[in-house]
Protein backbone atom coordinates (compact mmCIF):
# COMPACT_ATOMS: atom_id res chain seq x y z
CA UNK A 1 0.00 0.00 0.00
CA UNK A 2 1.46 3.80 -0.07
CA UNK A 3 2.66 5.77 2.43
CA UNK A 4 1.19 8.81 3.68
CA UNK A 5 4.46 10.64 4.22
CA UNK A 6 5.03 9.89 0.52
CA UNK A 7 1.24 11.29 -0.60
CA UNK A 8 1.72 14.28 1.82
CA UNK A 9 5.09 14.99 -0.26
CA UNK A 10 3.38 14.93 -3.50
CA UNK A 11 0.66 16.76 -2.13
CA UNK A 12 3.08 19.69 -0.60
CA UNK A 13 4.49 20.24 -4.15
CA UNK A 14 1.08 21.16 -5.68
CA UNK A 15 0.94 24.64 -4.75
CA UNK A 16 3.96 24.96 -7.60
CA UNK A 17 2.63 23.47 -10.42
CA UNK A 18 0.71 25.12 -13.64
CA UNK A 19 -1.72 22.74 -15.52
CA UNK A 20 -3.21 23.87 -18.67
CA UNK A 21 -6.78 22.28 -19.34
CA UNK A 22 -8.10 22.41 -22.62
CA UNK A 23 -11.44 21.76 -23.86
CA UNK A 24 -15.06 21.92 -23.76
CA UNK A 25 -15.95 24.78 -21.25
CA UNK A 26 -19.26 24.25 -19.94
CA UNK A 27 -21.75 26.17 -17.75
CA UNK A 28 -23.63 24.00 -14.87
CA UNK A 29 -26.73 25.44 -13.72
CA UNK A 30 -28.52 24.43 -10.19
CA UNK A 31 -31.88 24.44 -9.68
CA UNK A 32 -32.83 23.03 -5.97
CA UNK A 33 -36.49 22.77 -4.77
CA UNK A 34 -39.14 20.80 -3.29
CA UNK A 35 -41.59 18.45 -5.83
CA UNK A 36 -45.34 20.03 -4.27
CA UNK A 37 -47.74 19.08 -6.57
CA UNK A 38 -47.86 17.40 -9.93
CA UNK A 39 -48.87 20.03 -12.81
CA UNK A 40 -53.04 20.61 -14.01
CA UNK A 41 -51.50 21.52 -17.09
CA UNK A 42 -49.69 18.04 -17.97
CA UNK A 43 -48.72 15.21 -15.92
CA UNK A 44 -45.54 16.59 -14.62
CA UNK A 45 -44.25 17.53 -11.15
CA UNK A 46 -44.33 20.98 -9.84
CA UNK A 47 -41.45 22.66 -8.33
CA UNK A 48 -40.85 25.37 -5.98
CA UNK A 49 -37.51 26.93 -6.32
CA UNK A 50 -35.53 26.80 -3.12
CA UNK A 51 -32.33 28.06 -4.48
CA UNK A 52 -30.02 28.43 -7.79
CA UNK A 53 -26.53 27.78 -8.58
CA UNK A 54 -23.67 28.35 -11.36
CA UNK A 55 -20.68 26.29 -10.92
CA UNK A 56 -17.85 25.57 -13.81
CA UNK A 57 -18.17 22.33 -15.72
CA UNK A 58 -16.49 20.15 -18.41
CA UNK A 59 -13.20 21.41 -18.58
CA UNK A 60 -13.98 24.52 -16.56
CA UNK A 61 -14.67 21.61 -13.77
CA UNK A 62 -11.47 20.13 -14.52
CA UNK A 63 -9.50 23.70 -14.07
CA UNK A 64 -11.64 24.13 -11.09
CA UNK A 65 -10.50 21.04 -9.35
CA UNK A 66 -6.91 21.97 -9.59
CA UNK A 67 -7.58 25.52 -8.35
CA UNK A 68 -9.29 23.92 -5.42
CA UNK A 69 -6.32 22.03 -4.49
CA UNK A 70 -3.93 24.61 -4.58
CA UNK A 71 -2.38 24.78 -7.60
CA UNK A 72 -3.23 26.68 -10.89
CA UNK A 73 -5.24 25.36 -13.40
CA UNK A 74 -5.18 27.32 -16.87
CA UNK A 75 -8.29 27.47 -18.42
CA UNK A 76 -8.36 27.62 -21.99
CA UNK A 77 -11.29 26.82 -24.37
CA UNK A 78 -14.10 28.62 -26.38
CA UNK A 79 -17.37 30.21 -25.30
CA UNK A 80 -20.05 32.60 -26.95
CA UNK A 81 -20.28 36.41 -26.28
CA UNK A 82 -23.28 36.07 -24.34
CA UNK A 83 -24.06 36.16 -20.65
CA UNK A 84 -23.29 32.93 -19.70
CA UNK A 85 -19.75 33.62 -21.25
CA UNK A 86 -19.84 36.77 -18.20
CA UNK A 87 -20.41 34.44 -15.48
CA UNK A 88 -18.02 32.09 -16.39
CA UNK A 89 -15.79 34.51 -16.40
CA UNK A 90 -16.90 34.92 -12.88
CA UNK A 91 -16.13 31.86 -11.61
CA UNK A 92 -12.99 31.55 -13.16
CA UNK A 93 -11.29 34.88 -12.42
CA UNK A 94 -7.69 33.64 -12.46
CA UNK A 95 -6.07 31.49 -14.98
CA UNK A 96 -8.69 32.37 -17.74
CA UNK A 97 -7.57 32.11 -21.21
CA UNK A 98 -10.92 31.51 -22.52
CA UNK A 99 -11.76 32.70 -25.87
CA UNK A 100 -15.37 34.26 -26.65
CA UNK A 101 -16.66 34.37 -30.02
CA UNK A 102 -19.43 35.96 -30.94
CA UNK A 103 -20.02 32.90 -33.74
CA UNK A 104 -20.44 30.21 -30.69
CA UNK A 105 -22.65 30.38 -27.90
CA UNK A 106 -21.68 29.31 -24.38
CA UNK A 107 -23.04 25.99 -23.83
CA UNK A 108 -25.07 25.44 -20.69
CA UNK A 109 -26.43 22.26 -18.34
CA UNK A 110 -29.26 23.38 -16.63
CA UNK A 111 -30.34 20.64 -14.03
CA UNK A 112 -33.12 20.81 -11.81
CA UNK A 113 -32.94 19.00 -8.16
CA UNK A 114 -35.44 17.92 -5.80
CA UNK A 115 -34.40 15.33 -2.67
CA UNK A 116 -31.23 15.19 -3.87
CA UNK A 117 -33.00 13.75 -7.32
CA UNK A 118 -32.60 15.23 -10.72
CA UNK A 119 -35.84 15.65 -12.11
CA UNK A 120 -34.70 16.82 -15.55
CA UNK A 121 -31.68 18.10 -17.44
CA UNK A 122 -31.69 21.19 -19.83
CA UNK A 123 -28.89 21.47 -22.58
CA UNK A 124 -28.28 24.89 -24.30
CA UNK A 125 -26.04 23.82 -26.54
CA UNK A 126 -24.56 23.83 -30.16
CA UNK A 127 -21.32 22.47 -31.79
CA UNK A 128 -18.45 24.68 -31.25
CA UNK A 129 -17.21 26.24 -34.51
CA UNK A 130 -13.05 26.85 -34.51
CA UNK A 131 -12.40 29.49 -36.77
CA UNK A 132 -8.91 30.13 -38.48
CA UNK A 133 -8.91 33.13 -36.01
CA UNK A 134 -10.03 31.24 -32.81
CA UNK A 135 -7.46 28.38 -33.61
CA UNK A 136 -4.72 31.29 -33.94
CA UNK A 137 -5.78 32.44 -30.69
CA UNK A 138 -5.33 29.41 -28.98
CA UNK A 139 -1.81 28.61 -30.65
CA UNK A 140 -1.14 32.09 -29.27
CA UNK A 141 -1.82 30.94 -25.39
CA UNK A 142 -0.31 27.60 -26.32
CA UNK A 143 3.03 28.45 -27.58
CA UNK A 144 3.51 31.33 -24.72
CA UNK A 145 2.06 29.65 -21.71
CA UNK A 146 4.42 27.83 -18.47
CA UNK A 147 3.06 24.42 -17.40
CA UNK A 148 3.90 21.75 -15.70
CA UNK A 149 0.87 19.10 -17.94
CA UNK A 150 -1.39 19.28 -20.13
CA UNK A 151 -5.30 17.91 -19.68
CA UNK A 152 -7.36 17.68 -23.00
CA UNK A 153 -11.06 17.46 -21.44
CA UNK A 154 -13.23 16.27 -24.77
CA UNK A 155 -17.00 16.16 -24.19
CA UNK A 156 -17.53 16.19 -28.32
CA UNK A 157 -18.76 19.67 -28.05
CA UNK A 158 -16.49 20.79 -30.95
CA UNK A 159 -13.70 22.37 -29.71
CA UNK A 160 -11.16 19.05 -29.71
CA UNK A 161 -10.08 18.75 -32.79
CA UNK A 162 -6.89 16.89 -34.33
CA UNK A 163 -4.76 20.71 -35.30
CA UNK A 164 -5.37 21.59 -31.68
CA UNK A 165 -4.33 17.96 -30.35
CA UNK A 166 -1.27 18.06 -32.87
CA UNK A 167 -0.22 21.28 -31.19
CA UNK A 168 -0.98 20.99 -27.58
CA UNK A 169 1.26 17.44 -28.01
CA UNK A 170 4.11 18.79 -30.03
CA UNK A 171 4.42 21.62 -26.89
CA UNK A 172 4.35 18.82 -24.71
CA UNK A 173 7.41 17.22 -26.27
CA UNK A 174 8.86 20.69 -26.58
CA UNK A 175 8.99 20.68 -22.22
CA UNK A 176 8.95 17.18 -21.56
CA UNK A 177 5.81 17.44 -19.39
CA UNK A 178 2.62 14.51 -19.65
CA UNK A 179 -0.51 15.26 -21.80
CA UNK A 180 -3.31 13.37 -20.55
CA UNK A 181 -6.82 12.88 -22.43
CA UNK A 182 -10.00 12.83 -20.96
CA UNK A 183 -11.57 10.65 -24.45
CA UNK A 184 -14.65 10.78 -25.55
CA UNK A 185 -15.80 9.46 -29.24
CA UNK A 186 -15.66 9.91 -32.67
CA UNK A 187 -11.92 11.73 -31.39
CA UNK A 188 -10.40 8.49 -30.70
CA UNK A 189 -7.41 8.89 -33.55
CA UNK A 190 -6.55 12.10 -32.41
CA UNK A 191 -4.77 11.11 -28.95
CA UNK A 192 -2.64 8.62 -30.36
CA UNK A 193 0.85 9.21 -28.77
CA UNK A 194 -0.23 11.46 -25.90
CA UNK A 195 0.91 10.32 -22.14
CA UNK A 196 -2.13 8.83 -20.71
CA UNK A 197 -6.28 8.38 -21.29
CA UNK A 198 -8.74 8.16 -18.68
CA UNK A 199 -11.87 6.48 -20.23
CA UNK A 200 -14.71 5.14 -18.30
CA UNK A 201 -16.40 1.89 -19.04
CA UNK A 202 -18.32 2.92 -22.14
CA UNK A 203 -15.32 4.32 -23.45
CA UNK A 204 -12.67 1.84 -22.95
CA UNK A 205 -15.26 -0.60 -24.91
CA UNK A 206 -15.16 1.96 -27.67
CA UNK A 207 -11.30 2.68 -27.86
CA UNK A 208 -10.93 -1.09 -27.13
CA UNK A 209 -13.08 -2.87 -29.49
CA UNK A 210 -14.21 -5.58 -26.88
CA UNK A 211 -16.85 -5.65 -24.15
CA UNK A 212 -16.20 -5.18 -20.35
CA UNK A 213 -17.95 -7.22 -17.95
CA UNK A 214 -15.39 -8.34 -15.65
CA UNK A 215 -11.65 -7.98 -14.39
CA UNK A 216 -10.61 -10.07 -17.37
CA UNK A 217 -11.95 -7.82 -19.86
CA UNK A 218 -10.59 -4.48 -18.26
CA UNK A 219 -7.01 -6.19 -18.78
CA UNK A 220 -7.96 -7.26 -22.04
CA UNK A 221 -9.42 -3.38 -22.69
CA UNK A 222 -5.98 -1.20 -20.71
CA UNK A 223 -3.57 -3.24 -23.15
CA UNK A 224 -5.36 -2.92 -25.98
CA UNK A 225 -5.86 0.82 -25.59
CA UNK A 226 -2.06 1.95 -24.52
CA UNK A 227 -0.85 -0.32 -27.34
CA UNK A 228 -3.52 1.24 -30.03
CA UNK A 229 -3.04 4.28 -29.38
CA UNK A 230 0.87 4.12 -28.05
CA UNK A 231 0.17 5.58 -24.75
CA UNK A 232 2.60 5.73 -21.68
CA UNK A 233 -0.37 4.42 -19.65
CA UNK A 234 -3.99 3.92 -19.97
CA UNK A 235 -6.62 4.16 -16.87
CA UNK A 236 -10.13 3.09 -16.52
CA UNK A 237 -12.62 4.68 -14.33
CA UNK A 238 -15.35 1.81 -13.38
CA UNK A 239 -17.67 3.81 -11.65
CA UNK A 240 -18.50 1.57 -8.05
CA UNK A 241 -15.86 -1.19 -9.00
CA UNK A 242 -12.98 1.71 -8.65
CA UNK A 243 -10.45 1.81 -10.98
CA UNK A 244 -7.81 0.15 -13.21
CA UNK A 245 -4.49 0.98 -14.82
CA UNK A 246 -1.79 0.05 -16.38
CA UNK A 247 1.69 1.40 -17.50
CA UNK A 248 4.28 0.21 -20.14
CA UNK A 249 6.11 -2.72 -19.02
CA UNK A 250 4.24 -3.34 -15.96
CA UNK A 251 1.75 -5.11 -14.76
CA UNK A 252 -2.15 -3.75 -14.28
CA UNK A 253 -3.54 -2.62 -10.57
CA UNK A 254 -7.22 -2.31 -9.54
CA UNK A 255 -7.99 0.28 -6.69
CA UNK A 256 -11.09 -0.50 -5.51
CA UNK A 257 -13.97 2.60 -4.71
CA UNK A 258 -13.85 4.19 -1.57
CA UNK A 259 -16.82 6.58 -1.31
CA UNK A 260 -19.73 5.64 1.54
CA UNK A 261 -22.60 7.16 -0.34
CA UNK A 262 -22.84 7.90 -3.88
CA UNK A 263 -25.20 10.32 -4.27
CA UNK A 264 -24.17 12.22 -7.57
CA UNK A 265 -21.39 11.05 -10.38
CA UNK A 266 -21.18 14.20 -11.98
CA UNK A 267 -18.27 15.13 -12.88
CA UNK A 268 -16.29 12.71 -11.30
CA UNK A 269 -14.12 11.90 -14.30
CA UNK A 270 -12.71 15.83 -14.39
CA UNK A 271 -11.86 15.18 -10.81
CA UNK A 272 -9.96 11.49 -11.58
CA UNK A 273 -8.15 13.53 -14.61
CA UNK A 274 -7.44 16.42 -12.83
CA UNK A 275 -6.08 15.17 -9.27
CA UNK A 276 -3.96 12.26 -11.13
CA UNK A 277 -2.17 15.04 -13.82
CA UNK A 278 -1.52 17.26 -11.00
CA UNK A 279 -0.04 14.80 -8.95
CA UNK A 280 2.11 12.94 -11.83
CA UNK A 281 3.44 16.86 -12.32
CA UNK A 282 4.06 17.27 -8.35
CA UNK A 283 6.44 13.87 -8.87
CA UNK A 284 3.75 10.87 -8.04
CA UNK A 285 4.84 7.52 -9.81
CA UNK A 286 1.43 6.07 -11.57
CA UNK A 287 0.16 4.39 -8.68
CA UNK A 288 0.29 6.92 -6.15
CA UNK A 289 -1.40 9.42 -8.74
CA UNK A 290 -4.45 6.71 -9.37
CA UNK A 291 -4.48 6.58 -5.52
CA UNK A 292 -5.31 10.13 -4.78
CA UNK A 293 -7.17 10.62 -7.87
CA UNK A 294 -9.20 7.32 -6.45
CA UNK A 295 -9.68 9.33 -3.25
CA UNK A 296 -10.79 12.53 -4.93
CA UNK A 297 -13.73 11.04 -6.98
CA UNK A 298 -14.60 8.97 -3.85
CA UNK A 299 -14.97 12.68 -2.12
CA UNK A 300 -16.93 14.59 -5.09
CA UNK A 301 -19.45 11.26 -5.75
CA UNK A 302 -20.69 12.07 -2.08
CA UNK A 303 -21.85 15.34 -3.17
CA UNK A 304 -24.26 16.74 -4.83
CA UNK A 305 -23.79 18.70 -8.69
CA UNK A 306 -20.54 19.53 -10.44
CA UNK A 307 -17.98 19.42 -7.07
CA UNK A 308 -14.31 20.00 -6.70
CA UNK A 309 -11.87 18.35 -3.44
CA UNK A 310 -9.96 20.69 -1.28
CA UNK A 311 -6.49 19.82 -0.19
CA UNK A 312 -7.64 19.07 3.76
CA UNK A 313 -10.63 16.66 2.54
CA UNK A 314 -8.71 14.99 0.22
CA UNK A 315 -5.53 13.86 2.72
CA UNK A 316 -8.67 13.19 5.29
CA UNK A 317 -9.80 10.65 3.06
CA UNK A 318 -6.41 9.17 2.15
CA UNK A 319 -5.54 9.07 6.06
CA UNK A 320 -8.97 6.86 6.12
CA UNK A 321 -8.58 4.95 3.51
CA UNK A 322 -5.01 3.95 4.51
CA UNK A 323 -6.12 3.31 8.08
CA UNK A 324 -8.79 0.63 6.66
CA UNK A 325 -6.28 -1.34 4.13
Amino acid sequence: MFKLKRIAEVCSRFANKKILVFGDVILDRYIFGQVVRISPEAPVPVVKVDSEEIRLGGAGNVAANIDQLGAKGLLLGVVGADSYADEIAQLKKNGNWVISDPANQTIVKTRIISQRQQIVRIDREGKIRMSSIVMDQIKAVVDAAEMDAVIVSDYAKGTVNAEVISLLKARAAALRIPIIVDPKPPHFDFYRGVTGVTPNLKEAEAMAGNPIVNDQDVALALNRIRRKFKTDFALITRGGMGISAVKKKRRIFHLPAFSHEVFDVTGAGDTVVAVLTLALAAGADLREAVALANAAASIVVEKIGTSQVGLEELQIRLKFILKQH
